[in-house]
């Protein structure tokens, strides 16, 4: 294979995101949009001006001969079967994350990529963001030592102060149906932080945590979590605050984090990641009466092309990208181990939930 032929498959808010690192990689062609509305799928074309295949029915992409790959940018509760009939049609398949909904579901996945003559990933597209790769980068080189605490702090707001691609307010409606999710916030978005997580640390071994569901059923704010690291004198905390009324400065989506790590030597900062709120440096490092300050690229839909970047050239390369199908069962049991462990009121194991 010296080109990918992708096909898009969801052409909602996320697909504005998700599609530049596909249309400018030299190597990969966009072949086709799906969407069973398709007057999406024709405005994304002209949006980014191409000529694609347009379908509305999932089946004519799997049988068109001249699709390689799919990236699936489709409601959650739809992914297993989709992932499922992608890969038994011999399509290497990226799709977005949360993987699934259930750990039964999560299996079923496991079992059809170790069959496949295909490659499978979940787009986790926070493991390419410059400023979080920077901090994997000093925190292997050990400038602030030992870790021994990771605070993941996100705030959610109603509005951005200049959005930049369009917001469809219809495409998140399925989210707050209880009956397709098991969760909010706290799964949705979280995913992203358990990844970090385990990027940056490592395995998560037990979890305790409280979460409040409000009126609004994403919301799960206030909510927080604390856990331990396999073989590490070390803890994880995350935590989800609201601010309604705030109008945060930001560019693509109403919510903006706050990475913290704590080591033997010093403390390192991530101020930058979904929004723009904070106006430090993206990434920083205290130790004493030094502090160091590191620039590198933050605009976060960078995170969104390094992800597609992979995902094309690992399948030119033969290698598998991140992140594969069992460690994505084990960001989504990350997830739901917090809802049980709120439940319960006592420490639940991810390896534990089934």
């Amino acid at each position: 294979m010296d080109k990918v032929r992708l096909a898009i498959v969801g052409c909602g808010n996320i697909s504005q995101l998700n599609a530049p690192g596909y249309l400018q990689h030299p190597k990969c062609e966009v072949v086709a949009l799906c969407d069973t509305v398709r007057g999406k799928a024709e405005h994304r074309a002209r949006q980014w001006g191409i000529t694609p295949a347009i379908y509305t029915d999932y089946e004519q992409v799997l049988n068109d001969p001249a699709v390689d790959a799919v990236e699936l940018l489709t409601p959650t509760f739809l992914h297993v079967d989709q992932i499922l009939a992608a890969l038994q049609a011999g399509k290497h398949v990226s799709c977005q994350k949360p993987m699934c909904a259930t750990v039964e579901e999560a299996d079923r996945i496991i079992a059809a990529a170790a069959r496949a003559g295909a490659t499978f990933r979940i787009t986790e597209n926070f493991l390419y963001y410059p400023p979080i790769v920077k901090a994997k980068e000093l925190l292997d080189a050990g400038i602030i030592g030992e870790p021994s605490l990771v605070r993941l702090h996100t705030t959610r707001v109603e509005d951005i102060a200049e959005p930049a691609i369009e917001r469809d307010p219809e495409a998140v409606v399925w989210r707050r149906d209880a009956a397709l999710n098991p969760g909010g916030l706290l799964y949705d978005d979280g995913v992203h932080k358990y990844a970090v997580a385990l990027y940056w640390i490592g395995e998560i071994e037990r979890i305790m945590s409280m979460v409040n569901r409000s009126d609004a059923f994403m919301m799960e704010a206030p909510s927080a979590a604390i856990w331990s690291f396999k073989g590490r004198n070390c803890l994880g905390v995350l935590d989800y605050a609201a601010s309604p009324n705030l109008v945060m400065r930001g560019r693509y989506v109403p919510v903006d984090e706050f990475f913290e790590i704590h080591g033997s030597h010093g403390v390192m900062w991530v101020t930058r990641c979904s929004g723009e709120m904070y106006d430090l440096p993206p990434v920083m490092v205290f130790k004493g009466a030094e502090t160091q300050s590191y620039q590198v690229p933050m605009d976060w839909r960078l995170s969104f092309d390094g992800a597609a970047a992979d995902f094309i050239d690992s399948l030119l390369a033969g290698r598998q990208p991140r992140l594969d199908a069992p460690t994505s069962k084990t960001i989504l049991q990350i997830a739901l181990a917090i809802y049980e462990a709120a439940r319960t009121e006592r420490p639940v194991r991810p390896d534990d939930v089934r």
